[in-house]
Protein backbone atom coordinates (compact mmCIF):
# COMPACT_ATOMS: atom_id res chain seq x y z
CA UNK A 1 0.00 0.00 0.00
CA UNK A 2 1.20 3.45 -0.89
CA UNK A 3 1.71 6.05 1.92
CA UNK A 4 -1.41 7.98 0.05
CA UNK A 5 -3.16 5.13 0.13
CA UNK A 6 -2.42 4.85 4.13
CA UNK A 7 -3.52 8.24 4.70
CA UNK A 8 -6.78 7.87 2.58
CA UNK A 9 -5.68 9.73 -0.46
CA UNK A 10 -5.90 13.53 -1.33
CA UNK A 11 -9.67 13.56 -0.91
CA UNK A 12 -10.55 11.40 2.28
CA UNK A 13 -11.35 13.63 5.31
CA UNK A 14 -8.84 14.09 7.80
CA UNK A 15 -8.98 12.21 11.23
CA UNK A 16 -10.49 14.60 13.85
CA UNK A 17 -8.17 14.43 16.91
CA UNK A 18 -9.39 13.49 20.77
CA UNK A 19 -9.14 17.61 21.66
CA UNK A 20 -11.42 18.15 18.31
CA UNK A 21 -13.94 15.62 19.15
CA UNK A 22 -14.30 16.64 22.61
CA UNK A 23 -14.73 20.09 22.32
CA UNK A 24 -17.92 21.55 23.55
CA UNK A 25 -19.65 23.10 20.43
CA UNK A 26 -21.54 26.47 20.52
CA UNK A 27 -24.44 26.16 22.88
CA UNK A 28 -23.36 23.38 24.28
CA UNK A 29 -24.05 25.53 27.73
CA UNK A 30 -19.69 26.57 28.14
CA UNK A 31 -19.96 30.27 29.68
CA UNK A 32 -18.75 33.36 26.88
CA UNK A 33 -15.62 34.38 27.58
CA UNK A 34 -13.85 31.35 29.37
CA UNK A 35 -11.12 29.91 27.84
CA UNK A 36 -11.37 26.33 26.34
CA UNK A 37 -9.25 24.42 28.66
CA UNK A 38 -10.48 21.42 27.19
CA UNK A 39 -8.37 22.04 24.09
CA UNK A 40 -5.56 20.99 26.75
CA UNK A 41 -7.29 17.97 28.05
CA UNK A 42 -7.33 16.53 31.19
CA UNK A 43 -8.53 17.45 34.76
CA UNK A 44 -6.35 20.05 35.81
CA UNK A 45 -7.38 22.22 33.42
CA UNK A 46 -11.19 21.38 34.74
CA UNK A 47 -9.94 22.03 38.00
CA UNK A 48 -8.68 25.86 37.57
CA UNK A 49 -11.53 26.30 35.53
CA UNK A 50 -13.55 25.58 38.96
CA UNK A 51 -11.55 27.62 41.10
CA UNK A 52 -11.67 30.30 38.64
CA UNK A 53 -15.15 30.18 39.57
CA UNK A 54 -15.45 30.43 42.89
CA UNK A 55 -12.51 33.18 43.21
CA UNK A 56 -14.28 35.17 40.70
CA UNK A 57 -13.53 38.98 42.26
CA UNK A 58 -17.46 40.07 42.83
CA UNK A 59 -19.19 36.81 42.71
CA UNK A 60 -20.84 34.86 45.66
CA UNK A 61 -18.43 33.68 48.29
CA UNK A 62 -20.06 29.91 47.43
CA UNK A 63 -21.49 27.74 45.18
CA UNK A 64 -23.68 24.76 44.92
CA UNK A 65 -23.02 21.66 42.74
CA UNK A 66 -25.65 22.36 39.90
CA UNK A 67 -24.85 25.92 39.94
CA UNK A 68 -21.07 25.17 39.22
CA UNK A 69 -21.84 22.52 36.61
CA UNK A 70 -24.36 24.99 35.14
CA UNK A 71 -21.70 27.99 34.81
CA UNK A 72 -18.90 25.89 33.27
CA UNK A 73 -21.26 23.53 30.66
CA UNK A 74 -20.50 20.42 32.48
CA UNK A 75 -22.33 17.28 34.06
CA UNK A 76 -23.07 17.32 37.64
CA UNK A 77 -21.55 14.22 38.49
CA UNK A 78 -18.36 15.10 37.14
CA UNK A 79 -18.37 18.52 38.55
CA UNK A 80 -19.23 16.47 42.00
CA UNK A 81 -16.40 13.93 41.82
CA UNK A 82 -14.06 16.75 40.66
CA UNK A 83 -14.91 18.62 44.24
CA UNK A 84 -14.60 15.82 46.03
CA UNK A 85 -11.01 15.77 44.79
CA UNK A 86 -10.12 19.21 45.91
CA UNK A 87 -11.97 19.20 48.78
CA UNK A 88 -9.83 16.61 50.04
CA UNK A 89 -6.55 18.67 48.73
CA UNK A 90 -7.58 21.82 50.58
CA UNK A 91 -8.02 23.84 47.82
CA UNK A 92 -11.86 24.31 48.25
CA UNK A 93 -14.10 24.10 51.26
CA UNK A 94 -17.93 22.69 51.60
CA UNK A 95 -19.49 24.95 54.03
CA UNK A 96 -21.23 23.46 56.69
CA UNK A 97 -24.57 21.78 57.08
CA UNK A 98 -24.89 22.91 53.28
CA UNK A 99 -24.02 21.56 49.80
CA UNK A 100 -22.07 24.78 49.07
CA UNK A 101 -18.45 25.07 48.27
CA UNK A 102 -15.93 27.96 48.20
CA UNK A 103 -12.18 28.89 48.28
CA UNK A 104 -10.40 26.84 50.27
CA UNK A 105 -7.74 27.34 53.14
CA UNK A 106 -4.84 26.01 51.40
CA UNK A 107 -5.35 28.28 48.33
CA UNK A 108 -5.46 31.55 50.46
CA UNK A 109 -1.71 30.54 52.62
CA UNK A 110 -0.51 29.76 49.11
CA UNK A 111 -1.71 33.03 47.88
CA UNK A 112 -0.43 34.88 50.83
CA UNK A 113 2.71 33.83 50.15
CA UNK A 114 2.69 34.75 46.26
CA UNK A 115 1.87 38.28 47.63
CA UNK A 116 4.38 38.49 50.17
CA UNK A 117 7.00 37.25 47.50
CA UNK A 118 5.61 39.79 44.61
CA UNK A 119 5.22 42.34 46.91
CA UNK A 120 9.08 42.16 47.52
CA UNK A 121 10.08 41.87 43.85
CA UNK A 122 7.85 44.48 42.61
CA UNK A 123 9.03 46.77 45.79
CA UNK A 124 12.58 46.96 44.53
CA UNK A 125 11.87 47.85 40.87
CA UNK A 126 9.56 50.42 42.08
CA UNK A 127 11.76 51.64 44.74
CA UNK A 128 15.01 51.79 42.22
CA UNK A 129 12.86 53.61 39.65
CA UNK A 130 11.11 56.53 41.19
CA UNK A 131 14.06 57.64 43.80
CA UNK A 132 16.26 58.02 40.31
CA UNK A 133 13.41 60.14 38.80
CA UNK A 134 12.78 61.93 42.36
CA UNK A 135 16.33 62.42 43.13
CA UNK A 136 14.91 61.32 46.53
CA UNK A 137 15.45 58.42 48.74
CA UNK A 138 12.23 56.07 48.62
CA UNK A 139 11.23 53.29 51.34
CA UNK A 140 8.10 50.57 50.91
CA UNK A 141 7.27 49.38 54.17
CA UNK A 142 4.94 46.80 56.04
CA UNK A 143 3.32 46.72 59.62
CA UNK A 144 4.74 45.58 62.58
CA UNK A 145 2.95 45.85 65.52
CA UNK A 146 3.02 49.34 66.08
CA UNK A 147 5.69 50.29 63.64
CA UNK A 148 6.30 49.99 59.99
CA UNK A 149 9.23 47.96 58.86
CA UNK A 150 10.82 48.97 55.83
CA UNK A 151 11.20 45.78 53.39
CA UNK A 152 12.59 47.97 50.20
CA UNK A 153 14.49 51.09 49.89
CA UNK A 154 16.66 53.04 47.22
CA UNK A 155 18.21 56.21 47.15
CA UNK A 156 19.93 58.52 44.73
CA UNK A 157 23.74 59.14 45.13
CA UNK A 158 23.26 62.00 47.64
CA UNK A 159 23.35 62.49 51.32
CA UNK A 160 20.58 60.17 51.90
CA UNK A 161 22.07 56.95 51.82
CA UNK A 162 19.53 53.68 51.45
CA UNK A 163 22.20 51.25 53.19
CA UNK A 164 21.20 49.39 55.89
CA UNK A 165 17.30 50.86 55.93
CA UNK A 166 15.65 47.72 54.81
CA UNK A 167 14.55 45.67 58.43
CA UNK A 168 14.26 49.18 60.20
CA UNK A 169 10.96 50.12 61.91
CA UNK A 170 9.83 53.51 62.50
CA UNK A 171 6.80 54.20 64.44
CA UNK A 172 3.25 54.04 63.12
CA UNK A 173 1.59 56.92 64.35
CA UNK A 174 4.42 60.06 63.59
CA UNK A 175 5.35 58.71 60.19
CA UNK A 176 3.93 59.52 56.64
CA UNK A 177 4.33 55.32 55.15
CA UNK A 178 2.75 54.24 58.77
CA UNK A 179 -0.09 56.43 58.98
CA UNK A 180 -1.00 54.57 55.98
CA UNK A 181 -1.07 51.37 57.17
CA UNK A 182 -3.77 52.63 59.37
CA UNK A 183 -6.17 53.19 56.77
CA UNK A 184 -7.88 50.35 56.95
CA UNK A 185 -8.43 49.79 60.83
CA UNK A 186 -11.24 51.68 62.98
CA UNK A 187 -10.22 53.66 66.02
CA UNK A 188 -10.69 50.78 68.44
CA UNK A 189 -7.94 48.98 66.28
CA UNK A 190 -5.97 51.62 65.63
CA UNK A 191 -6.18 52.09 69.78
CA UNK A 192 -5.02 48.27 69.79
CA UNK A 193 -2.24 48.67 67.73
CA UNK A 194 -0.91 51.98 69.15
CA UNK A 195 -1.50 52.04 73.03
CA UNK A 196 0.40 48.99 73.97
CA UNK A 197 3.49 50.42 72.65
CA UNK A 198 2.48 54.21 72.87
CA UNK A 199 2.84 56.80 70.42
CA UNK A 200 7.14 55.95 70.19
CA UNK A 201 9.64 58.50 69.45
CA UNK A 202 8.24 61.90 67.45
CA UNK A 203 9.49 65.19 66.44
CA UNK A 204 7.90 68.24 67.05
CA UNK A 205 4.87 68.24 65.17
CA UNK A 206 3.97 64.21 65.72
CA UNK A 207 0.61 63.54 67.09
CA UNK A 208 0.90 63.46 70.80
CA UNK A 209 -2.51 61.75 71.72
CA UNK A 210 -4.45 58.90 70.19
CA UNK A 211 -6.92 61.50 69.51
CA UNK A 212 -4.68 63.74 67.32
CA UNK A 213 -3.85 60.50 65.81
CA UNK A 214 -7.18 59.13 64.87
CA UNK A 215 -8.39 62.36 63.08
CA UNK A 216 -5.11 62.58 60.86
CA UNK A 217 -5.86 59.18 59.71
CA UNK A 218 -9.48 60.04 58.97
CA UNK A 219 -8.25 63.02 56.95
CA UNK A 220 -5.39 61.36 55.48
CA UNK A 221 -7.97 58.05 54.38
CA UNK A 222 -10.23 60.41 52.67
CA UNK A 223 -7.93 62.35 50.59
CA UNK A 224 -6.28 58.74 49.96
CA UNK A 225 -2.31 59.98 50.53
CA UNK A 226 -0.45 60.81 54.12
CA UNK A 227 1.73 63.85 54.49
CA UNK A 228 4.80 64.08 57.71
CA UNK A 229 6.22 67.37 58.02
CA UNK A 230 8.55 67.39 61.26
CA UNK A 231 6.85 64.63 62.78
CA UNK A 232 10.09 62.48 63.27
CA UNK A 233 12.98 65.01 62.80
CA UNK A 234 12.94 68.86 62.60
CA UNK A 235 13.26 69.93 58.82
CA UNK A 236 11.91 66.36 57.28
CA UNK A 237 8.98 66.20 54.87
CA UNK A 238 7.37 62.71 53.94
CA UNK A 239 4.24 61.76 51.85
CA UNK A 240 3.10 58.03 52.00
CA UNK A 241 0.71 56.85 49.85
CA UNK A 242 -1.14 52.60 50.27
CA UNK A 243 -0.08 50.04 47.93
CA UNK A 244 -3.32 47.73 47.99
CA UNK A 245 -3.87 43.59 47.10
CA UNK A 246 -6.22 42.12 45.13
CA UNK A 247 -9.19 42.56 47.53
CA UNK A 248 -8.14 46.14 47.80
CA UNK A 249 -6.40 45.68 51.39
CA UNK A 250 -3.66 47.77 52.43
CA UNK A 251 -0.64 45.49 52.65
CA UNK A 252 2.27 47.80 52.45
CA UNK A 253 3.01 51.83 52.12
CA UNK A 254 5.29 53.61 49.75
CA UNK A 255 6.45 56.52 50.97
CA UNK A 256 9.08 59.48 50.23
CA UNK A 257 10.85 61.33 52.50
CA UNK A 258 13.85 64.04 52.07
CA UNK A 259 14.70 67.72 53.62
CA UNK A 260 11.83 70.03 53.63
CA UNK A 261 13.55 72.43 51.93
CA UNK A 262 14.24 70.09 48.61
CA UNK A 263 11.15 68.43 48.86
CA UNK A 264 8.85 71.29 49.70
CA UNK A 265 8.91 73.28 46.01
CA UNK A 266 8.02 70.32 44.50
CA UNK A 267 5.36 68.76 46.89
CA UNK A 268 2.69 68.17 43.90
CA UNK A 269 5.12 66.68 42.02
CA UNK A 270 6.21 64.15 44.73
CA UNK A 271 3.12 63.69 45.84
CA UNK A 272 2.09 62.47 42.31
CA UNK A 273 4.74 60.36 41.72
CA UNK A 274 4.25 58.60 45.26
CA UNK A 275 0.24 58.06 44.42
CA UNK A 276 1.63 56.62 40.51
CA UNK A 277 4.01 54.72 42.07
CA UNK A 278 1.59 53.33 44.85
CA UNK A 279 -0.85 52.56 42.06
CA UNK A 280 1.77 50.67 39.79
CA UNK A 281 2.44 48.56 42.91
CA UNK A 282 -0.74 47.75 43.67
CA UNK A 283 -1.83 46.78 40.32
CA UNK A 284 1.01 44.35 40.33
CA UNK A 285 -0.41 42.54 43.41
CA UNK A 286 -4.09 42.17 41.59
CA UNK A 287 -5.69 45.39 42.66
CA UNK A 288 -7.80 47.46 40.40
CA UNK A 289 -8.38 44.66 37.93
CA UNK A 290 -12.17 45.98 37.58
CA UNK A 291 -11.55 49.01 39.06
CA UNK A 292 -12.80 52.34 36.42
CA UNK A 293 -10.78 55.34 35.66
CA UNK A 294 -10.83 56.23 39.15
CA UNK A 295 -7.81 54.81 40.20
CA UNK A 296 -6.66 52.95 43.33
CA UNK A 297 -6.53 55.76 45.66
CA UNK A 298 -9.91 54.77 47.03
CA UNK A 299 -10.35 51.32 46.36
CA UNK A 300 -11.32 50.80 49.92
CA UNK A 301 -11.31 53.69 52.20
CA UNK A 302 -12.09 51.08 55.11
CA UNK A 303 -14.35 51.32 58.32
CA UNK A 304 -14.34 55.37 59.33
CA UNK A 305 -12.56 55.45 62.45
CA UNK A 306 -15.36 56.61 65.56
CA UNK A 307 -14.44 59.56 68.10
CA UNK A 308 -11.72 57.96 69.96
CA UNK A 309 -12.20 55.81 73.06
CA UNK A 310 -12.93 58.47 75.91
CA UNK A 311 -10.69 58.49 78.70
CA UNK A 312 -7.48 57.48 76.48
CA UNK A 313 -4.77 59.96 77.67
CA UNK A 314 -1.89 61.36 75.55
CA UNK A 315 0.40 58.74 75.46
CA UNK A 316 4.15 59.26 75.92
CA UNK A 317 6.85 60.83 73.58
CA UNK A 318 10.32 59.36 73.72
CA UNK A 319 13.24 61.37 71.83
CA UNK A 320 13.31 61.41 68.48
CA UNK A 321 14.39 58.61 65.70
CA UNK A 322 17.22 58.45 63.48
CA UNK A 323 16.57 61.25 60.66
CA UNK A 324 15.19 59.69 57.62
CA UNK A 325 11.86 57.71 58.46
CA UNK A 326 9.43 57.81 56.52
Amino acid sequence: MSPRARTGGPDAPAPRSPATSLAPTAGSGAPHGRRNRDEAGGPVHRALDVLDLLGAPGGPSSLGVVEIARQLGRDKSQVSRLLKVLADAGYVDREPGSLRYRIGTRLFAIGATAVERRLRDEADAAVAREAALLGERIDVGIRSGGSVMTISTAAPDSELRASGWVGRTAPLSCTATGRVLLFDLDTAAIARVIVPEGLGPAGPAAPRSLDELVSRVVDERRRGWSTARNETDRGLLAVGAPVRDSGGTVVAALGVSGPESRVDPVFDEVRAAVLRAAADLSRALGAGAGAGSGGLAGARAGPPPTHATEGVSPLSTPPAPERGAS
